[in-house]
């Protein structure tokens, strides 16, 4: 059984290690040096090839020129050869006639044999379609012509030719030449011209087997070398991997910190940022939602309390009337907190659709500082409404509405007990609309302005909700006013800010693109 387990999990490695980015990195890299290797190799042999033949070119063909103007047809001999040329004459019969130098008779049988048995001289070797023909046009005023064609063969050591003719002719180079007749192109002879060189065929296939042996070594040695680079190229993918499985939901501090200046120290990066906001994110929604329960059970545990207060023994009418009332504020208050969460909910799931038209933002303002009259009647406090020219915007009527409301019910609370107005100031410039509300309220410190539109922030945490019988002119928001401001001004393509200081009252400033 142990066994088996141990089995199966080689086979398990292997599969991982063949379908693994460093076998495949590897692999390409053997397959593109390969191909290069190959290729380069291929272009040596290549230059090599046609290097040698046409130095043999530069010597063999004027020596054929220049023993075919020696022949005599009356005689049917070369009269004379250079030296170091071997020379041999072949009739059509296949009997050799000639031999320049000399050879014993007794050689000549053998020699033609050989001779003949070497079928179309050159067709089967490698260059002899690529090696231009040598034709000689001249007739001696005998009216033959000479044509070589293909390519020569050599003689070397243990080849028959060589044997039949004697050590001494080893590494010549051979070809033949057809005499024929210039009127009615029969053959008259055959001549074979043989000049010192070295076996090339030989020469191109060593060097063949050494640039394949050349090659095949260094592929082997580089896969070494390429397993090694991959493997050093995926081990940030790796660390990667590990922390990426080490990280969960509540433990989102791990940095990977590559300190890396390529893709992989920038994919690195990004997957720190990433992790950011992340973290970010859960640490809002963590807050969001212990706030969001906070304010909940609030307004539940009132509701709860004055009713087992009333319950406890009879009460008088005035008593039944007081409790409602305060069940019924704390029932609206769930219910515009709960409306307040379901608006920003939709908005981070983008499924609020602004209905665009144009609308006159100084008649929102109207109707935001009406409906909230109450409230700044109960506090003492007068809304003060300047610039209400009209002035045509484009937006959501409804989500419009709402902003006002958030920032002048924000105004009208923070003011309470500390003013007697807060201002709506409207104006007009050339690229955008501005709004603006401006209190008298205790002002607001520095440290909590980049703060002041996140969800459920509030700058003094002991202004939570209270009773509704307690202190009713103190504001108890949900904290969620102004974020909801923030995302319907941004909707718009517009910008919020506040300015503020303690003592001295805030501003809220408001810019809508026209």
């Amino acid at each position: 059984m142990q066994t088996t387990v141990l089995l199966v999990g080689q086979t398990q490695r292997l599969l991982r290690f063949f379908h693994s980015l460093r076998f495949r990195l590897m692999l390409w890299y053997l397959l593109i040096l390969g191909l290069a290797l190959c290729a380069f190799s291929a272009a040596i042999y290549v230059f090599e090839a046609y290097t040698s033949y046409q130095n043999l070119d530069t010597i063999l063909n004027p020596t054929i020129e220049q023993e075919t103007s020696f022949y005599d047809a009356q005689s049917g001999q070369v009269t004379a050869s250079s030296t170091n040329v071997l020379v041999i004459l072949q009739n059509p019969q296949g009997d050799i006639t000639q031999v320049m130098p000399a050879v014993p008779s007794s050689v000549l049988p053998a020699l033609s044999s050989d001779l003949s048995h070497i079928k179309d001289w050159g067709k089967g070797q490698l260059w002899s379609t690529s090696r231009d023909s040598f034709t000689s046009a001249a007739h001696n005023n005998q009216g033959l012509l000479f044509t070589s064609g293909g390519s020569p063969v050599f003689t070397s050591a243990g080849s028959s030719i060589a044997a039949d003719l004697g050590g001494a002719w080893d590494g010549y180079a051979i070809q033949r030449v057809t005499i024929t007749n210039w009127q009615n192109h029969q053959p008259v002879a055959f001549l074979y011209v043989g000049v010192p060189s070295s076996n090339i065929p030989e020469q191109l296939r060593q060097l063949l087997a050494s640039l394949a042996v050349a090659t095949s070594l260094v592929v082997l040695f580089s896969s070494a070398g390429g397993y090694w680079l991959a493997a050093r190229a995926t081990r940030p993918v790796q660390t990667i991997t590990r922390t990426a499985q080490e990280i969960s939901a509540t433990d989102l501090h791990r940095r990977l910190n590559l300190q890396q200046r390529d893709e992989i120290g920038e994919l690195a990066t990004t997957f720190d940022l990433m992790l950011d906001r992340l973290e970010r994110a859960f640490e809002r929604q963590r807050q969001f939602t212990a706030d969001a329960s906070h304010e909940l059970r609030t307004p539940l545990s009132i509701v709860t309390t004055e009713t087992e207060r009333i319950l406890q023994r009879p009460r008088t009418t005035q008593e039944y009337t007081q409790a409602l009332s305060i069940i019924l504020q704390e029932q609206q208050r769930m219910t515009r907190l709960v409306g307040d969460l379901l608006t920003l909910a939709r908005a981070d799931q983008g499924q609020s659709v602004l209905k665009r038209e144009r609308v006159d933002l100084s008649e929102i303002v109207v109707d935001a500082a009406e409906d909230l009259a109450h409230l700044a009647e109960r506090n003492a406090i007068e809304i003060r409404l300047s610039g209400l020219d009209e002035l045509m915007v484009w937006g959501d009527r409804l989500y419009l509405t709402q902003l006002c409301l958030n920032l002048l019910e924000n105004a009208l609370k923070y003011s309470a007990q500390f003013g007697k107005q807060v201002e709506v100031k409207l104006s007009q410039d050339q690229s955008y609309a501005r709004l603006q509300v401006i209190d008298q309220g205790p002002g607001i410190e520095a440290a909590h302005l980049p703060h002041l539109f996140e969800r459920f922030y509030r700058v003094d945490q002991s202004r939570t909700h209270t009773r509704p019988t307690e202190n009713a002119s103190l504001p108890s928001g949900s904290g969620l006013g102004l974020s909801i401001a923030r995302w319907i001004v941004e909707e718009h393509g517009g910008s919020i800010q506040v300015r503020s200081s303690p003592g001295e009252g805030s501003v809220f400033d408001v810019c809508f693109p026209l």
